[in-house]
């Protein structure tokens, strides 16, 4: 049997390399689809780029498990057993760090199975298009949205009339009335340049009766 014969049927009951590439890349490619479906329909401060590279990677990690799985009832029921005995102690905050967990869990269960051609493609796959998505900046939406807060005994007309010169749009979420004839708005921000929070916020500082200004930003997510 040639190299090219061995790639597209295998060799003895496993899955033929090609297959698996083939099945990864479709993986790859929908996942992506549905990533970005999340990306543009999100709404909120919420939002997680890591959630996006999860929606990718586990996409093609449960395509690698299944692959190992095939039809075998006896496979399915192992892997049941298999990831039941599994025991997280400690809190998984991140689903960068859940989607790496499963990585893990999906290599050990492919080279248990003796399925070695999915083991390596999948692992190396994955790893390649993990570093894509980091390197590439995927799933990185604005970094110009954040939240305002001020404290201050001024016309709410003052405040964002202030707004109006920085912020490309400013939405009030939240107003709350304190003794002493001080408020406390709460706004939503999406600056004209990000660089400029500082400035923002000597603005509104500057405001007359204004005693406290914050502002948090959303996060670049760099933590691929």
């Amino acid at each position: 049997m040639n190299l090219l014969d061995w790639a597209r049927f295998g060799s003895g009951g496993g899955v033929a390399p090609l297959t698996v590439v083939l099945d990864l890349t479709l993986a790859y490619v929908l996942g992506q689809v549905v990533a970005w479906l999340y990306i543009w329909t999100h709404r909120g401060l919420s939002y997680s780029r890591n959630m996006t590279h999860s929606m990718v990677l586990l996409t093609m990690i449960v395509t690698s498990v299944m692959l190992v799985v095939g039809d075998s009832i006896a496979r399915a029921f192992g892997l049941v057993g298999a990831l039941a005995i599994i025991r997280f102690r400690t809190v998984v905050r991140d689903a960068r760090d859940t989607t790496f967990i499963f990585l893990a869990l999906a290599t050990g269960i492919a080279i248990g199975a003796h399925h070695y051609v999915v083991a390596v493609v999948a692992a190396l796959g994955i790893g390649l298009i993990a570093t894509q998505l980091h390197l590439t900046g995927f799933g990185q939406r604005h970094t110009d949205t954040g939240v305002l807060r001020v404290r201050s005994s001024t016309a709410l007309e003052n405040i964002e009339e202030a707004l109006k010169a920085w912020c490309k749009s400013h939405e009030l979420l939240s107003l709350k009335e304190s003794t002493g004839g001080e408020s406390e708005y709460s706004f939503e921000i999406r600056l004209y340049h990000p660089a400029e929070r500082e400035d923002l916020v000597a603005a509104v500082r500057g405001i007359s009766g204004t005693s406290l200004v914050t502002v948090a930003l959303e996060e670049r997510a760099e933590e691929w």
